[in-house]
């Protein structure tokens, strides 16, 4: 055999050195008609010592069959193709790559494309190719592959063969680029070589019924390759629906599934799951198509009951319900489904994981209980009522008191659904939301869904319309008296009246016997005297438009109004009683702004008040900080004038002017007006809230860690630390350009430096809120000079805040400026004050927000710099 095999490397040095020094084109042809012919296993015509033309065409193909093809390639010339002569030579050359080994010539043409420059010779290569798939090439060299077992001592040759055949849409496009052909593009090849592989498996079904061995190591990692690649999507859409069908009709399909699934090599196996997962159409196929595996395959069982359910989370509900579905549907991995039940349950249930995860990942895993809870058996409830009952009752506590309405509505879905299945017959837990259309999605979630194949056929069969064929003599005969019978039964309706046209009652007003105040001690006297509900709203419903309209003395009584107005309850449910109470407060900051926040930023930290009645004061500071800040124009002097006239209905509830009020409206609503001449000029107002700014900011802030009994910000009650910054935020807007801006801004940002690092979601993003008001609030020279140490660790909290953004995505500007103000200690402050990076995705669009707006600060304080040197 050696013997023999060294005469045939004899014979290929022969083959290169024709090829490589011809005489003539028609030695070539000769030449490679000679490779040809061993290629496909016939006997040259040449005088050689070959006698067994099988074992050499063996030996040829397996070591020397890619050198030749490379030769041929890097010894190609035009005239060869060119010339009508050699139209044999052209034909040959061709076959050579088409006929013999698929897996060889695959290796060669791919790397000719990879190392090539742009010429003919290329261009051929790319044609090769080309012909090369359509000539089911790929079918060749799997189909080959899954003849015998791999030979671990050639496994590098194999793996280097999977990467070409998974990585040829990525070469060609590298190097074609725009002259890539559609063929190599991944919406066409990934879809080839799966058909490809359909119909070697369909191949390898008909040898298992002949009792015939296979291997289906090579399909397996191939699919593994190609997934990890980032075709997982495309390779799962080509092959999930031929596998789907194959296995609802032959049980060896399933086998084979299984057998392709388990041998996925671990690495590619993540991506591979993933995407099969989230294709199969229903959670009973799931075990068809990879069967036992998840307590065969530890990779897999990591994959299914940790990984995807609590590592991960996605939009795509159908990947949920397939691993719970899978998981709960066999009474083999019933153990396993109720580890899973309960691992969810613990986390779901735990205050520091409600916390610190984001609202999507803790929805994601509420969706997987409640998936979950559809397929528990009444004989699993009995097991497992009391221990799930117990974990459930301090996640209801942990949900109801978080500052998100989302997360306190998820844990009320849960829990009244968790009750009610797993205690039918129990007490059963109800809580008041509103049942939106995302509510009841979540409850629809316990409901198992159906085997589409199942509905399908359903509909299928609606579809068909089956008509009696009758004899005359077996037919229906219809009475004569059924006609005269049934027009019996209709009574037309001649007494309807739904053709009359109601009279317009809008400009009506109700009577009423109170009558209406027109002085504020007056209405004062009205709000303290609450047991007449009737007086009490007549009251209520005119004390803005009295403040607005008599701000004469109204510094003297503003504190007391301000009292009773905050101690007002709604003890008769008036209409619009809560707007009609926040509206008169308003209108007694803005009038009386130093009297009105001395009070309300002193009773803020107060004992005797509720919650509500803090977030109260909170909404009017803020409210009253943006009014003042407004300037007063003609719109707002006209505001007032339409106020006033709820002071004139007299006890009748009409006015003698009104009529003349209704048409001047109807004749402005028809009046079209045209501008004349140029545009009035915008006039510079100075800002009134600049003068009792202070009044509104500094004592909010002076007893925010202060712990009472019934009032702490910094641990439970931080909805009120959350508004707080809001409101804070909002007022240091209201003061842009004042002079007071600078120092509140500074004070504004060491406060936050202390909360930025909060547990509760809401308190951080009333931060970054805050933040992007000082910055908009501050002229950016002020910014960049007197507090560049606070902007710069503002700076760099953001940057940890949304991992995302780093120092090389930032503008140069940017950069050089922190260099300047951190010195020689550049990148060891860098890597000071990292704080753990945020889970919430609207933390990370609000530092990015922000981030941008420091970014353009910066960016025009640099333009400016540059325009004056």
């Amino acid at each position: 055999m050696n013997r023999l095999r060294n005469e045939i490397r004899r014979y290929v040095r022969e083959i290169e050195n024709v090829l490589k020094h011809p005489k003539t084109t028609e030695e070539v042809t000769r030449c490679i008609e000679e490779f040809y012919k061993i290629t496909v296993g016939h006997k040259p015509t040449i005088q050689t010592k070959f006698k067994d033309i099988c074992f050499v065409r063996e030996v040829f193909l397996s070591e020397f069959y890619p050198t030749i093809l490379h030769v041929l390639i890097q010894t190609l010339k035009v005239e060869w193709f060119s010339n009508p002569d050699h139209k044999r030579l052209s034909e040959v050359f061709d076959k050579s790559f088409t006929d013999g080994d698929a897996a060889g010539a695959f290796t060669v043409l791919i790397r000719s494309v990879d190392n090539l420059d742009v010429s003919f010779k290329l261009n051929k290569c790319v044609s090769l190719l080309e012909k090369f798939l359509d000539d089911h090439g790929l079918f060749q060299i799997i189909q080959t592959a899954c003849k015998t077992a791999p030979d671990s001592s050639l496994d590098f040759v194999l793996e280097d063969l999977i990467s070409l055949i998974a990585t040829l849409p990525d070469k060609t496009a590298n190097k074609l680029q725009l002259q890539n052909s559609e063929k190599f593009y991944p919406q066409q090849y990934i879809p080839l070589l799966c058909d490809e592989m359909m119909q070697v498996l369909r191949n390898l079904h008909q040898k298992i019924y002949s009792s015939q061995d296979i291997h289906l190591e090579f399909v397996s990692r191939v699919i593994g390759k190609v997934c990890v690649s980032g075709h997982a999507g495309t390779v799962c859409e080509s092959l999930v629906p031929h596998l789907e069908r194959a296995v609802r009709e032959d049980y060896i399909w399933c086998r084979i599934t299984e057998r392709i699934v388990t041998g996925v090599p671990d690495r590619c196996l993540e991506c591979t799951l993933t995407s099969l997962l989230s294709k199969i159409t229903w959670y009973g196929l799931v075990e068809m198509l990879i069967g036992g595996s998840v307590t065969k395959k530890p990779k897999i069982q990591y994959l299914l009951c940790t990984k995807l359910i609590f590592h991960r989370h996605s939009q795509e509900i159908h990947l949920l319900q397939n691993i719970m579905g899978y998981l709960g549907s066999s009474h083999t991995r019933k153990p396993l489904f109720i580890k899973v039940m309960r691992e969810l349950l613990t986390v779901w249930a735990d205050s520091s994981a409600v916390r610190h995860t984001s609202v999507e990942q803790h929805l994601y895993i509420t969706k997987a209980l409640l998936i979950g809870l559809g397929f528990l058996k009444e004989s699993d409830k009995a097991g497992i009522r009391d221990d799930f009952l117990q974990l459930l009752m301090p996640g209801i506590q942990c949900h109801i008191g978080s500052s998100d309405q989302k997360v306190r509505i998820i844990g009320m879905v849960l829990a009244e659904m968790m009750s009610a299945i797993l205690d039918p017959k129990g007490q059963q837990l109800k809580f008041e939301f509103p049942r939106d259309d995302e509510v009841n999605y979540l409850v629809s979630l316990t409901l198992p869904p159906e085997d589409p194949g199942l509905q399908n056929l359903v509909m299928e069969m609606s579809s068909v319309h089956i008509t009696p064929v009758l004899d005359d003599e077996a037919g229906l005969k219809t009475k004569p008296n059924d006609i005269d019978q049934g027009c019996l039964n209709i009574e037309p309706d001649l007494d309807s009246d739904d053709d009359l046209v109601p009279y317009d009652m809008s400009n009506d007003t109700e009577f009423t016997k109170v009558k209406q105040p027109k002085y504020i001690r007056e209405c004062m006297e009205g709000l303290i005297n609450t047991d007449e509900p009737n007086r009490l709203e007549m009251y209520l419903g005119v004390t803005e438009a009295l403040i607005r309209k008599n701000p004469d003395g109204l510094t003297e009584i503003a504190e007391e109004f301000t009292k009773i107005l905050l101690h007002l309850s709604d003890r008769h449910s008036l209409k619009d009683f809560v707007s009609l109470r926040f509206k008169s407060l308003v209108a007694l900051a803005v009038q009386a702004p130093k009297q009105v926040s001395r009070y309300l930023t002193s009773q803020f930290y107060e004992r005797n008040y509720n919650l509500s009645q803090r977030l109260d004061i909170l909404e009017v500071l803020g409210a009253a900080a943006q009014e003042l800040s407004q300037p007063v124009d003609s719109k707002q002097s006209m505001e007032q004038e339409r106020l006033s006239y709820k002071l004139a209905p007299t006890d009748s509830g009409h006015s003698s002017d009104g009529w003349r009020e209704i048409v001047k409206q109807r004749v402005e609503s028809k009046t079209r007006r045209f501008p004349k001449g140029a545009t009035k000029e915008v006039v510079a107002t100075k800002n009134r809230f600049g003068l009792v700014a202070g009044c509104f900011f500094y004592p909010l802030m002076a007893n925010f860690d202060r712990k009472e009994n019934t009032f702490d910000m910094m641990g439970e009650d931080s909805l009120i630390l959350a508004r707080l910054v809001y409101t804070l935020g909002v007022i240091i807007y209201a003061a842009i350009n004042t002079q007071a801006v600078k120092q509140m801004a500074n004070r504004l940002l060491e406060f936050l430096w202390i909360i930025r690092f909060h547990s509760d979601v809401k308190v951080r993003h009333a931060a970054l809120f805050a933040i992007s008001m000082v910055i908009l609030s501050v002229p950016g020279h002020i910014l960049l000079a007197d507090l560049q140490s606070e902007v710069m660790e503002t700076k760099r909290w953001l940057e940890d805040s949304h991992p995302h953004l780093s120092e090389n995505s930032l503008p140069r500007c940017n950069f050089f400026l922190e260099k300047k103000l951190c010195g020689t200690n550049f990148r060891k402050r860098i890597r000071l004050n990292v704080m753990e990076r945020d889970v919430n995705t609207e933390s990370k669009k609000l530092a990015i927000q922000s981030l941008v707006l420091l970014e353009n600060v910066i960016k025009q304080e640099f333009t400016k710099g540059a325009n004056l040197t």
